[in-house]
């Protein structure tokens, strides 16, 4: 197996035990698709939703409609409630 293959598996199985460690103090987040988890992380980082599309390579709407449903999976009403609910883990 060449070094590219090896430096990907270890990202992913270092990607694997962060999420379970994160799913460990917050089970809610077991209930997040790929593409929210995708989102949540940028939304922790402070960028607009256009920026976050722009990362993201989709619209700004399909942000905004990931984010509703992120928003009511995590039982929080807005960006600032989920912001005080999930801040420190963007430190």
């Amino acid at each position: 197996m060449d070094s590219s293959k090896l430096s990907y598996f270890g990202y992913m199985k270092l990607a694997r035990e962060r999420f379970d460690l994160l799913t460990q103090q917050y089970p809610e987040l077991i209930n997040l698709s790929t593409r929210e988890l995708e989102i949540f992380e940028q939304l922790l980082s402070d960028k607009t939703l256009n920026h976050i599309a722009e990362d993201l390579f989709i619209s700004e709407s399909a942000v905004h409609f990931h984010c509703k449903n992120i928003y009511k999976k995590l039982n929080v009403s807005s960006r600032r409630q989920f912001l005080i609910k999930y801040r420190k883990l963007a430190d």
